[in-house]
């Protein structure tokens, strides 16, 4: 049980034998010869880049993947020195950071290619660069009948070097989506037999969580692990981080501020849009929609205290939420509320959290605040 220690009484954990745990998962479904290149853009969908990375780097991964460039900074200032692929391409101005990164930009259009070449020194090695096809995402990417001459070109600027092609997955979460998923899988290798003899030593990509799980046919060269390794199925709601062998990874805990007993007909929070119905005890939490807690939650939300669960009760505020503990008389001020993860016999899961919010476990993710510490550990109990 995590110690409650000064400073701010709401904070997230993050297991990182958890996480390590499932990168196996991925590593088992895709084999020895695929690579696997973690996603950890938006600072490893809120967990902390550097701190998961560093775990991920024990595990076996063969390099990073980002959106932007400011997502590698302190990657490299904490020593990764693993490729980070930039998935996002970069703007102009920011050529010079991506070389001294030495970051693996993805392009989609010549005029990236050319701004990093006329930069590169005519003696330092080949600079690694990723090309992306539009297979059916309907995003960047040239098309898949455009990648010869793109290749072509790419071929006459100094000091670049072609590494891989790649794509990405549009319906691979979905079981309607298995004939479109298929369909970019055979686009992305028809693309590449299109290069001839120049594609030999190329290598593709196009396999995310969802691909890697479900597809055989996505997995390829090398993969794009994301939200399987933060504890959440990527077929969810149909399939459950039980269903594909993970460990959940993220425990979020507040402490009470104070407890009040209140008469029946009392009504709470902001709009009154909740009374209470019976004489009731209810619990003030320090936590609220600015560190992610947010206000679609309110009367549909639980919490977990004491091994027991409570509702959550009237509107959500920025920094305070409300709980009916009235069932629960241990609950007095200074206890232990989590607010996802295990309690006892209880547990909340992100995609449990997913439903109530309306959205997917992503998302939960990356809405946590950034004020909220973030404790890295290993085998959370």
């Amino acid at each position: 049980m995590s110690a409650h220690s000064p400073g701010r009484p709401t904070w997230v954990e993050i297991d990182l034998s958890a996480i390590a745990h499932n990168f196996g998962v991925a590593r088992r479904s895709v084999g020895p010869d695929c690579a696997l290149y973690p996603v950890i853009k938006a600072n490893a969908y809120g967990l902390g880049a550097v701190p998961v990375a560093r775990a991920l780097v024990e595990a076996g991964a063969a390099g990073f993947c980002v959106a932007m460039v400011e997502e590698a900074i302190p990657l490299r200032a904490a020593g990764i020195d693993l490729p980070i692929v930039l998935l996002s391409g970069f703007i102009p101005g920011l050529e010079h950071q991506v070389l001294a990164l030495e970051l693996e930009p993805v392009v989609f259009d010549l005029e990236a290619a050319r701004r990093l070449s006329r930069l590169r020194e005519a003696d330092a090695p080949l600079f690694p660069v990723h090309v992306k096809i539009d297979t059916g995402m309907g995003r960047v990417g040239c098309a898949p009948d455009e990648l010869p001459a793109m290749v072509a070109a790419l071929d006459q600027l100094p000091g670049l070097k072609l590494d891989s092609v790649l794509s990405h997955l549009a319906r691979a979460d979905e079981e309607a989506g298995i004939e479109t998923t298929l369909g970019q899988a055979r686009t992305l290798r028809a693309a590449l037999d299109a290069l001839g003899p120049r594609g030999q030593g190329l290598r593709l990509s196009l396999a995310n969580s969802a691909g890697l799980l479900g597809t055989p046919l996505a997995r390829l060269d090398w993969v794009r692990p994301g939200i399987v390794l933060y504890g959440a199925s990527p077929f969810y709601p149909r399939r459950s981080w039980q269903d594909d062998g993970l460990r959940p990874v993220v425990r979020w805990l507040t402490h009470v501020l104070s407890v009040r007993d209140v008469p029946a007909g009392t009504p709470l929070g902001y709009g009154h849009e909740f009374v209470t119905t019976r004489p009731s005890r209810i619990a003030l939490l320090p936590v609220g929609y600015a560190d992610g807690y947010g206000r679609v939650l309110k009367g549909r939300a639980k919490i977990l205290t004491h091994g027991r669960q409570a509702s959550v009760v009237g509107r959500i505020s920025m920094d305070l939420t409300l709980a009916d503990v009235t069932d629960i008389p241990a609950c007095r001020t200074g206890s232990r509320v989590t607010l996802l993860g295990a309690d006892g016999a209880g547990f909340i899961g992100i995609e449990e959290m997913a439903g109530w919010m309306e959205t997917i476990p992503y998302e939960v993710l990356c809405r946590l605040g950034p004020r909220m510490p973030r404790r890295h550990l290993f085998n959370i109990d």
